[in-house]
């Protein structure tokens, strides 16, 4: 049985699930039955085994304004590996799953990730040959607009996408930015529709229709302002959202759906007359999404899975991770400078659509591409 070695999240983000989850449907119907090692990429030390997996949980929690965990993720890296009980360096397989891969803000940028050097320069490396490395589904997060050209015209950022592109087996982008800046770091990669999409088969989930509909917000949009639109736009924005989730509540059952605790305190304080989900485990979000009648969501990957089940989407937000919709049919895509003033108009228009199933078509086509690729690059 192969060991897989997974660059992801835990108990951090719904959407990495989704993603992760479809990413080894595809590698078991490829590999057989699978060994799933997850490791926590922004706490990287989690690749040394369990006791730093529980460290994590425990001090998830923490304050964090110095960036201790990262720090500490860094000094006790330098100490000798243990290659029985490290995730990485004891695995068949090695697999950054989705997320946004490339990327330059006035934070942060790609090439300084945590988890590159000490997952893939300092492990894999000593691998190199003998264990494959794959990137599925790597996205971009720029302030909505943007050509990446701020990411490609960093020296550290073009040569980190440059370097570990060619290192990888295999290389995917689910969004046209992403592609566009591989490309002008010197690579070309297919780029193909999120893995999430594959999720909802995954766990043999089956959609119906409940009558209500699912509603996501998030302030700004999503989960930064990179365009820096400053509060003027995020207060418009809440102001619209409120005032057309009321409306549309008088017409229809309306949960909204919360992906983190602060998404549903914000909810209470902002629309309190209204049912809230929220859940700790990832797959009770699947199923909600499975009986909504349609979805208007800020979180991508509850429009992408609410799509693949046939639903019919509006996704609001505010950076190039909307692009990710744009590869999956049945999504509407609206950023939010225009949602503020046409928001009414276009819930109106979901709401007349006819609903209809992802195409059958789709998703095979969508498969086999995925697995053309894995298959030539895990072939014996």
């Amino acid at each position: 049985m192969k060991k897989v070695c997974v660059i992801s999240t835990v108990n951090h983000n719904v959407g990495d699930d989704f993603v992760r989850t479809g990413i080894l449907s595809l590698l078991r119907e490829v590999l057989g039955e699978i060994e799933v090692r997850t490791l926590h990429k922004h706490f990287p030390l989690t690749v040394r085994g369990d006791f730093w997996s529980r460290f994590d949980s425990w001090t998830r929690g923490l304050p964090d304004r110095l960036s201790w965990r990262t720090r500490l993720a860094r000094l006790v890296d330098l100490m000798p590996m243990n290659p029985e009980a490290d995730l990485a360096l004891g695995s068949d397989l090695i697999v950054q799953s989705g997320a946004p891969v490339y990327w330059k803000n006035e934070y942060s940028k790609c090439a300084h990730n945590e988890w590159f050097r000490p997952i893939v320069e300092k492990r894999w490396r000593t691998l190199q040959g003998r264990v494959p490395l794959l990137n599925l589904g790597a996205g971009s997060c720029q302030a909505w607009g943007s050509d990446g050209a701020e990411v490609v015209e960093d020296e550290e950022c073009r040569a980190f996408i440059a370097q570990f592109t060619q290192w990888c087996g295999v290389t995917t982008v689910r969004d046209s930015l992403a592609q566009k800046m591989v490309r002008q770091s010197g690579h070309e990669v297919p780029l193909l529709p999120c893995p999430s999409v594959f999720a909802p088969g995954a766990m043999n989930v089956q959609p119906r229709d409940d009558g209500f509909v699912a509603l996501n917000y998030m302030p700004n949009g999503g989960h930064y302002d990179l365009a820096g639109h400053g509060p003027g736009l995020r207060q418009r924005w809440e102001d619209v959202f409120c005032a057309e989730a009321r409306r549309l509540a008088r017409r229809h059952p309306c949960h909204l759906i919360c992906h983190d605790r602060k998404e549903e305190e914000l909810a209470a304080r902002l629309l309190p007359e209204m049912p809230r989900f929220f859940s700790q485990d990832w797959q009770d979000y699947l199923a909600v999404y499975s009986r909504c009648r349609f979805a208007v969501v800020n979180r991508v990957h509850g429009a992408v899975v609410a799509a693949a089940m046939g639903k019919r989407v509006l996704l609001t937000g505010n950076d190039t991770r909307l692009l990710t919709a744009a590869e999956v049919p049945g999504i509407k895509i609206l950023p939010v400078p225009e949602a503020v003033l046409t928001l009414k108009e276009d819930l109106e228009e979901i709401e007349a659509c006819e609903s209809g199933p992802v195409p059958a078509a789709f998703l095979e086509t969508t498969r086999a591409s995925y697995l053309r690729l894995l298959r030539a690059a895990l072939k014996p």
